[in-house]
């Protein structure tokens, strides 16, 4: 396996293992929701399919595979999220979970199943369906990959795109969200409009759907992310400010320096106040050092 060092929260950083021809991924304890939106968009781009590979992958119930750290028998588990079931091998010793990529994408809720209106759009752009987890190409109405046996799912792109915005929940009257939206314009395959993957699933002035039947076509929408996350990140970053210089400390800097500068007649008090509040000091010392 590759290790990976993706970021995570607080400015930290969390090893993943990533095994490109197994299509496998290997996730210690909670170490998946330690990645914050850089480090998802890190996996993402390791999980694209690259040219020439292999369409062969291990599936998470066929076989029988041993934890990478203690070395106990994986199981496989079928995890309940809001997004659905999707199935992994669990470790029962460390409590790690080994996914193909199919099911990094199904936990965090980044696909969807194929509807028809998806492989009509796509019929017409001259595209084909391909499988998310091997990266094979699909044929006719087929719900399941003829390589690896996983379900056909598309990307979820506007699920995608609010998970890995920075800041979901900006105002869309504000003038910082105006000028953020424009980073988000997506050329619809059908006429070339510019439209929100994040907000719109068809195009507004032909009907076309918004679709990335592959996980390379996120690379432009990956870029825009990426760009937004570094922005933000170097935006809450204090500036750094020079320190002012000090002067080197004297006899200027003593106690009884500081006493005689306080008795100095100034335009506010005159010379008699500075003398009666030094002989009521003196009188003070007197009776502090003989009573």
């Amino acid at each position: 396996m590759q290790h990976l060092s993706l970021p995570a929260h607080s400015g930290r950083s969390v090893p993943v293992d990533h095994c490109p021809p197994c299509r496998l991924v290997w996730f210690d304890t909670l170490e998946s929701v330690q990645l914050n939106g850089l480090g998802w968009i890190a996996l993402l781009r390791e999980l694209q399919e690259q040219p020439g590979m292999p369409a062969a992958t291990v599936a998470t119930g066929a076989t029988v595979l041993d934890c990478p750290l203690c070395r106990r028998p994986l199981k496989p588990v079928q995890n309940q999220t809001r997004y659905g079931r999707f199935p992994a091998l669990e470790c029962s010793g460390c409590g790690g979970h080994l996914h193909s990529h199919a099911g990094v994408l199904a936990e965090r809720g980044l696909v969807r199943a194929v509807l028809p209106a998806d492989r009509g759009a796509l019929e017409r752009e001259g595209r084909s369906l391909c499988c998310l987890n091997c990266g094979a190409p699909a044929q006719g109405a087929e719900t399941q990959c003829r390589y690896c046996e996983s379900p056909l799912l598309v990307l979820d792109l506007p699920r995608l795109t609010q998970a890995l915005r920075p800041s979901p929940g900006r105002d869309p009257e504000t003038g910082a969200a105006r000028a953020a939206a424009a980073l988000w314009a997506w050329a619809c395959h059908g006429c070339g409009a510019a439209l929100d993957p994040g907000r719109q699933t068809h195009c507004e002035r032909c009907g076309h759907a918004v679709l990335a039947p592959s996980l390379l076509d996120l690379n432009p929408l990956l870029d825009k992310l990426e760009a937004q996350w570094r922005h933000d990140i170097a935006s809450r970053q204090p500036a750094a400010t020079a320190r002012p210089t000090r002067r080197p400390r004297d006899w200027r800097d003593t106690g009884l320096a500081r006493l005689l500068h306080r008795l100095r007649p100034d335009e506010d008090m005159g010379s008699t106040q500075a003398w009666q509040a030094a002989l009521g000091l003196g009188l003070l010392l007197l009776w502090w050092l003989f009573f």
